[in-house]
């Protein structure tokens, strides 16, 4: 089967097996959602538990700090249905923890569109498993424990080992579902006291919905371009680390300007370059004086409210 035989299939499984939604809150302006691991594994399971309640699919999710994303497929209504519900039973753990309103603001757009196309599905679903990488740079999107990222195309997931519910204490069922009748689902499979996420996302259509796992990988790490879209699509700004900026730079050079790359560029381009990285990618003042190649202090008389910014974890 060729490449186009198989971009065909992938389409039609698209048209078929969609709507598909992106799900995200905005960031907390002050404080955060989770203080601790502890918190966010209770968190993991109400998600699975909501999830199957309000027959929501989810494809992806990352749980940030101060903020959620989700790729759901299914009706919307089910989908602001589980969010609402989520974040109900999320908000009544935390308040038994002294954190009463942590959630009051925390919202998903109601006229969420659906995703339009399985090239922009695909941008998403990287875009929000990339999202702990953004925050954080030594982070592996492909690793972190709070997001789909280690699921897809995994060949050690069916050796990790779980439990079926039947296996577990009437103790355990209790930590785990937060509830006095702790019934768990038959399908779901625990692992270190959490609901396995492989129970609850169907990472195996997000397989089918991609080339093969090199090109996954590469949406996730490696397109940049993309993933500036997508920022910028949901009012984010995109973050890129300096590898990335790099590469970019090296693009601009050659589009905008007609030379090979940074090192070729003529002295008079590099505040130009230095505007576009500032503007458009969100450089910061120490990233575009090393990728234009400008003294510091030039970088920091052109861009002086945001010399001394400093990014928060």
């Amino acid at each position: 089967m060729n490449e186009w035989q198989i971009e065909w299939m992938q389409e039609r499984l698209f048209q078929e097996s969609g709507p598909f939604y992106h799900l995200s809150t905005e960031p907390l302006k002050d404080g955060v959602i989770f203080e601790n691991d502890e918190e966010r594994k209770v968190a993991m399971n109400l998600i699975a538990i909501t999830a199957l309640e309000f027959h929501v699919d989810i494809l992806a999710y990352a749980l940030m700090s101060n903020h959620f994303h989700f790729i759901v497929k299914g009706k919307l209504i089910d989908g602001l249905s589980f969010f609402k519900q989520l974040k109900k039973r999320l908000s009544n753990y935390l308040s038994r923890r002294g954190r009463a309103g942590v959630l009051d603001s925390v919202q998903v757009d109601p006229d969420t569109p659906p995703i339009g196309s399985l090239s922009q599905l695909r941008n998403e679903i990287a875009y929000v498993i990339r999202n702990p990488y953004v925050v954080r740079f030594d982070v592996n999107p492909l690793a972190f424990p709070w997001c789909s990222g280690f699921l897809y195309f995994n060949p050690l997931l069916p050796s990790l080992r779980t439990k079926e519910p039947k296996e577990l204490t009437y103790k355990e069922k209790r930590e785990i579902t937060r509830s006095p009748n702790p019934e768990l689902d038959s399908r779901f499979r625990i692992r270190d006291g959490m609901i396995a996420p492989e129970s609850f996302v169907n990472y195996k259509l997000v397989e089918k919905l991609f080339p093969n796992a090199g090109k996954f990988v590469w949406w996730v790490l490696r397109n940049v371009e993309a993933h500036h879209e997508t920022a910028t699509k949901m009012g984010e700004r995109p973050n890129l680390n300096d590898d990335e900026l790099f590469a970019t730079a090296q693009k601009i050079c050659r589009s905008e300007f007609r030379f090979d790359g940074t090192k070729e560029l003529p002295e008079r381009y590099r505040k130009d370059l230095a505007i576009i990285l500032k503007n458009k990618y969100s450089a910061s003042n120490g990233q575009v004086a090393r990728i234009a190649k400008l003294d510091p202090r030039i970088v920091d008389d052109m861009f002086p409210l945001t010399s001394k910014r400093i990014r928060k974890p």
